[in-house]
């Protein structure tokens, strides 16, 4: 072989080994464990069809993987590798994928979550995975099917349902020393990625602990998140008073569908979120739907669409919420939603009122602070019905805002401060309430500056009207496999 043949076919060898990636077929935890110390750049662990009891896959190779070139643990059919007893994935490492497994019958794990990262994990995607019915005998056995720890991880297409066990189907966890001053930001930021998921029917006997997701906790609500949650869809949550718990700061949740939940989407901890373009749709039939709940500083909510939500009437429920706090708050409790905007949202068909601004939480005992300097303008409140009529109430008369330009078409409006514009020109377009709203540049522009620091500039209509292609089907998210 001659020196220029010699030097070709290094190169077609080297070219070909890099777009014939190895693949690695195992069917028990010796095969598994073997291939994590070969796989490199690239491969793929296969796990072949079948139903494997009480297996911990300790997803920890020791090679990682790159931006472009993931290293993939996944079944070999999609649906077809089920996982059941005390099964569980843990994803420590750089770039690793794990797709198509499903979780399901009578858990008999404890404390251990189901799918988790690490940690050290950074840039790994768990995707197109299912866990249903994955719940202990004992419902007060506390743990979550999904936990985020580490940076940039990334949770997409997958699909959950029927958890009637303690602890939300997913958490974020952030990361703390063991120095660690409760309410200080010193935690790193997580940069996680939410997207495409479906989280199913759960209920639990008591009210509380059962949230859908729940991104960091009270420990670490002053933690700078920059989590973006968005095009998920959350059916059927039943008792628990929060669908979302936020408790960090600086996360968006945008595009997501909410149908048939009991709770919120609630900024229960943590200041400087957006929550824009989500859709809720509260026909449940049990009078106990509700809507976006505000607390804490300079949140930024605008452009959701809400209708058919039944528990305005009920304390702090209603379609929107924004929070009195509570004097010498703790860090679990409740402070002011200070300078929130809330800004050209629709609330159609549902029991009011539409908007309650400065209730507090009264079960705590303790006096409350009102919410001040907020801005409530380009509001469209159409058919609020029920035992209040009223499109705006004020249950704190010390709370200060900026009330212009919302539109309402019935009820009364005795909450002072507030200009309405009563209008009989709504009209219905692609199956959504429609108005021609106030041009409110310096609304526009503030929106857009606080969102500066996600490097996001929306335009004018993004801001005020909503996009009826925001609203999620089932179709759109979640498995393909499951229907």
């Amino acid at each position: 072989m001659g020196f220029k043949t010699y030097i070709s076919f290094f190169i077609v060898s080297v070219f070909s080994l890099s777009l014939n990636a190895a693949e690695y077929l195992v069917s028990n935890i010796t095969e598994y464990n073997a291939a994590l110390k070969t796989v490199v750049a690239g491969d793929v662990i296969v796990w072949k069809d079948g139903i494997y009891t009480d297996v911990v896959l300790n997803y920890s190779p020791i090679n990682i993987g790159t931006e472009k070139s993931f290293i993939t643990t996944k079944a070999q059919i999609a649906g077809k590798v089920v996982f059941t007893g005390k099964s569980n994935i843990k994803v420590n490492g750089q770039y690793l994928k794990v797709e198509g497994f499903f979780f399901e019958g009578t858990s008999t794990l404890d404390k251990e979550d189901v799918l988790s990262f690490t940690q050290n994990s950074s840039n790994c995607c768990i995707t197109n995975c299912a866990i249903v019915n994955y719940s202990p005998k004992n419902s007060d056995v506390n743990n979550n099917w999904i936990s985020l720890q580490g940076i940039k991880n990334e949770v997409s297409y997958c699909y959950l349902s029927g958890k009637t066990n303690q602890g939300p189907y997913l958490v974020v966890r952030y990361k703390t020393d063991k120095d660690f001053i409760a309410g200080s930001e010193a935690a790193p930021s997580t940069h996680h990625h939410i997207h495409h998921n479906f989280f199913g029917y759960r209920i639990l006997s008591q009210s509380n602990g059962g949230e859908d997701l729940r991104i960091g906790d009270s420990r670490t609500s002053f933690t700078m998140g920059f989590n973006i949650i968005e095009y998920n869809y959350f059916e059927d949550a039943r008792k628990e008073a929060e669908v979302i718990s936020n408790k960090s700061c600086d996360n968006i949740y945008r595009f997501n569908s909410f149908y048939a939940n009991d709770g919120s989407m609630c900024l229960r901890h943590g200041a400087r979120c957006f929550v824009y373009g989500n859709y809720f749709n509260g026909k449940t039939g049990r009078n106990s739907s509700t809507g976006l709940r505000i607390i804490n500083n300079n949140q930024t909510v605008f452009n959701n669409y809400l209708e058919n939500l039944e528990s305005g009437d009920k304390g702090f429920k209603a379609p929107i919420v924004v929070m009195a706090g509570l004097e010498e708050s703790e860090l679990n409790e409740y402070y002011a939603a200070d300078n929130a905007i809330v800004a050209y949202n629709t609330v159609y068909n549902s029991n009011g009122p539409a908007i309650k601004l400065g209730i507090g939480n009264a079960s705590k005992g303790k006096p409350f602070v009102a919410p001040k300097n907020v801005i409530i303008t380009g509001n469209v409140m159409v058919d609020i019905k029920g035992s209040n009529e009223n499109p705006i109430v004020i249950s704190e008369a010390a709370s200060t805002y900026d009330g212009n330009d919302n539109f309402y078409n019935n009820g009364t409006t005795d909450a002072k401060g507030f200009v309405y514009k009563k209008s009989k020109d709504f009209s219905i377009k692609n199956g959504f309430i429609t108005c021609n709203k106030t041009n409110d540049k310096s609304i526009i522009e503030s929106i857009n500056k606080r969102l500066e620091v996600h490097q996001i500039k929306l335009s004018e209509q993004e801001i005020k009207q909503f996009n009826p292609n925001w609203k999620l089907e089932k179709k759109d998210v979640g498995v393909s496999w499951i229907k």
